[in-house]
């Protein structure tokens, strides 16, 4: 038996549902006599004075500044040379597991090629390699590792924002039984995937979309500070057109484009190029392991993998430094607002006093405005060294323009109002929190390693970790007034319909029709 379920989307839900709550609201106003209407103002106005009191946290154990430890531990580790290919071991406590990264350098590429990676790095490992279909290589990663994943890794210099560099990792975990194995099959995806699969690609590509789209509103804020910070450096322009609003939009409209065979031809041709510009170059290797199990994994390195050609064009990004006035329409009864401002990179002095400044703002301002008071599930404000600019936020947010106001409220509440040092350190202690968070012994070597790769070395790390600990109010108030100027300003926001009249420019997630306003 089969029942086949059709469903129309009804546009007018929305309008009347809210219909429906304003004649729920009017007709309990009806029923209610003065002495009820008394109580009702009387009890909004306690609601009032109760979410500006400041609660009497003395009673509670507390940390201070003078339990965090003077310095940042740090994992250590061998470098190799095994076959011409640089291998980082890290000898770490991973209860018989081992992890294998290849990390290859990602050469100059084409402003388009550069849109492709989201959808490359999805199906690198989602394909058959070599004589084996995708069915079997499944099966093959199933008996092998327990995960195997493709991603792009880029960040900017730590001291300038517009130089931008990348690299491919291919991540993989396994027994160490299976060691073997593993590294067989991470050299297979690296060398030998199929891009014969047409019709394997078209179905993961419309998987993607799904998984897209569906993010719209869950991930609501992310998508809305991703665009609100598009211009401040070549790297957040990047990751706009092809992770953010405008590449689902994009991946959206290369979609429904594939249904024209010779559309999808042309696209897996542009992916099979780039696989093969990306692969052609040396790999570094990052290998955590036991102790005891570290010498036989470097001799099975040795066996499994060979170098390649070394001449690799540098990665660059033209540079972008500019603001952001944008509405992206979808059918919600929420709004996802941020604005941002250009800043600086983590090894400039200000980072420091920025990073304190997020936590300090949300603590103190944003959480009562926006959440106690405005009603959103969410909202703050956090500095993007790597991007170099500092973001404000609402998630799912019942307001639009009030929350905007708020923004700039938080601003003058930094300059003008006094404020208590504890406020301060507990601003403090939330980055160091954060800094010092422990992880595993894996994801600790993990970490290290690709720090290191970006030039952030440990005692870059300490360095930005110490200025975090003397930031003072008057540091927090000199870099608000140096850097969040309303002139500098970018916005952008996901909301419905009827929002569309806010001045700025509007990009419909519906139809993604560019309109001026």
């Amino acid at each position: 038996h089969r029942v086949t379920l059709v469903m129309q989307p009804d546009e007018d839900l929305s309008a009347r549902r809210t219909a429906a709550e304003k004649d729920r609201l009017c007709e309990i106003r009806r029923q209610m006599d003065e002495k009820s209407c008394a109580d009702t103002v009387k009890l909004a106005a306690d609601l009032a004075a109760r979410q500006q009191k400041i609660d009497d946290e003395s009673i509670l154990p507390k940390v201070t500044l003078q339990d965090v430890p003077a310095h940042l531990p740090e994992p250590s580790f061998e470098n190799h040379r095994v076959n011409g290919i640089e291998v980082n071991a890290y000898r770490q406590g991973t209860n018989g597991l081992v992890y294998q990264q290849q990390v290859s350098p990602i050469p100059a590429l084409e402003p388009e090629q550069l849109l492709y990676l989201p959808l490359f790095n999805q199906i690198l490992t989602e394909l058959g390699v070599d004589e084996q279909d995708y069915l079997s290589t499944q099966q093959r990663q199933s008996a092998t590792v327990g995960s195997i994943t493709a991603l792009t890794s880029m960040r900017g210099a730590i001291d300038d924002e517009q130089q931008v560099s990348a690299n491919l990792v291919i991540s993989s975990k396994a027994l160490h039984r299976n060691v073997r194995e593993q590294c067989r099959l991470l050299r297979d995806i690296k060398s030998a995937v199929r891009f014969d699969e047409t019709a394997r690609i078209r179905e993961l590509i419309s998987q993607q979309r799904s998984r897209r789209d569906q993010s719209i509103t869950g991930q609501g804020h992310g998508l809305a500070m991703t665009a609100a910070c598009a211009g401040m450096s070549p790297l957040a322009k990047l990751n706009h057109e092809a992770s953010g609003l405008a590449g689902i939009r994009a991946l959206r409209a290369l979609d429904d484009s594939l249904d024209n065979p010779a559309a999808l031809e042309q696209l897996v041709s542009a992916l099979s190029s780039l696989y093969k510009q990306i692969n052609c170059y040396t790999s570094q290797l990052l290998l955590v392991a036991e102790d005891d199990k570290m010498d036989n994994l470097l001799d099975t390195v040795q066996a499994s993998y060979s170098a390649a050609n070394d001449a690799c064009p540098a990665f660059t990004l033209p540079p972008s430094r500019e603001s952001q006035k944008e509405i992206w329409l979808c059918n919600s009864q929420v709004n996802f607002c941020a604005r941002a401002y250009p800043t600086v990179p983590m090894a400039h002095k200000d980072a420091a006093a920025l990073t304190v400044l997020g936590g300090f703002m949300r603590n103190g301002f944003l959480h009562r405005t926006i959440r106690e008071q405005g009603g959103a599930y969410g909202g703050g404000a956090s500095q993007d060294s790597g991007i170099a600019a500092f973001r404000f936020y609402s998630y799912r947010d019942p307001r639009l323009t009030e929350t905007l106001a708020d923004f700039d409220a938080a601003i003058d509440w930094v300059l003008h109002s006094q404020h208590h040092h504890q406020s301060l350190e507990e601003a403090i202690l939330g980055v160091i929190g954060s800094i010092d968070k422990p992880s595993s012994p894996a994801g600790e070597a993990k970490a290290h390693f690709h720090n290191r790769l970006f030039g952030r070395n440990h005692h870059d790390r300490e360095q930005f970790r110490r200025r975090v600990l003397t930031v003072t109010l008057d540091d927090l108030r000199a870099v608000t007034a140096r850097y969040l100027r309303s002139e500098i300003a970018s916005t952008a926001v996901i909301t419905s319909a009827a929002n569309r009249e806010l001045g700025m420019q509007l990009q419909s997630e519906h139809d993604f029709q560019l309109q001026e306003l």
